[in-house]
């Protein structure tokens, strides 16, 4: 018997933005959530490109571990964004979160670069993982702020680390976990954990056994609640058994949309840009 992730993918571009710059990643042994933002609308390039970059985990794993594989990979990504952006000024500002999680064996990898989170839900217990590089967390953290204050804080969005070309990739948070047959994981952009408060969250992964089904609950609690932003959430649960995944894994989101060339649709978008004159010529 072989402990994998069995796992289900959703996005939904919410109520208020007319383009998703989400994207989700699902494979045999990779899972990822990327929240793009900034730059002259480009955030779903940044997070396509990032998305893109890092599956290739799936596929390819090295001795030295799931840990060192994962940090790897979040560098391997922000150098990507780097170079598209040496090559193409226009794109400066662009940037995107990314929280992903690579199993192999008894062992789960977790990193995060930015708030879009990671939860465990075990037995009806659920816990965050994940831990938010924003403005309003370090002033918690330091004691400045009451936690209880974050969700309406009007600076919660204010985030002090993303994966943008710059250095922020080598500075991603990794964690070991011991993969246990049973665990439920959620990954999430902050489309649902900024609307949707942690106990409906629980509720709804705790109270739908498909992993497809809790995820349709999450999307609807996040349009009930407004859905001013994209909504994108990856549920896997833990099974013990000696089913193969097969298949080259599922994007969806701007990953999906853009597919391998999101550059060459970056670099159509700055054209029009130039042409409408939002953007001066080169």
């Amino acid at each position: 018997m072989a402990l994998r992730i069995r796992a289900c993918v959703k996005t939904h571009p919410g109520l208020r933005r007319t383009n998703n710059e989400d994207s989700g990643f699902i494979g045999r042994r990779l899972f990822l959530v990327a929240d793009g933002m900034g730059g002259h609308d480009f955030g779903e390039v940044a997070s396509a490109i990032v998305a893109r970059t890092v599956a290739y985990l799936d596929d390819h794993l090295s001795l030295f571990g799931p840990e060192r594989d994962i940090v790897g990979a979040v560098e391997f990504a922000d150098q990507r964004l780097a170079r598209a952006i040496e090559n193409n000024p226009s794109l400066s500002g662009m940037g995107t979160t990314l929280t992903a999680m690579l199993i192999h064996h008894d062992t789960i990898a977790l990193t995060n670069v930015g708030d879009s989170r990671a939860y465990l839900l075990r037995g009806r217990e659920m816990y965050q993982l994940t831990h938010d590089d924003t403005y309003v967390q370090m002033l918690a953290d330091k004691g400045w702020l009451d936690p209880k204050l974050i969700p309406q804080h009007p600076q919660r969005s204010v985030l002090l680390r993303v994966l943008r070309g710059g250095d922020d990739g080598g500075t991603a948070e990794v964690s070991v976990h011991e993969a246990v047959p049973g665990d439920r994981y959620l990954l999430c952009s902050d489309g649902l954990s900024d609307y949707v408060p942690a106990e409906a969250i629980q509720k709804a992964l705790a109270g739908n056994k498909h992993a497809g089904k809790a995820i349709d609950k999450l999307i609807a609690l996040a349009l009930k609640a407004g859905a001013p932003d994209n909504v994108t959430c990856v549920v896997g649960d833990v099974v013990d058994d000696d089913v193969k995944p097969t298949g080259d894994g599922e994007f969806v989101g701007s990953a999906q949309e853009l597919g391998e060339g999101a550059l060459e649709a970056a670099e159509q978008k700055v054209a029009e840009a130039r042409a409408a004159g939002y953007l001066k010529s080169a």
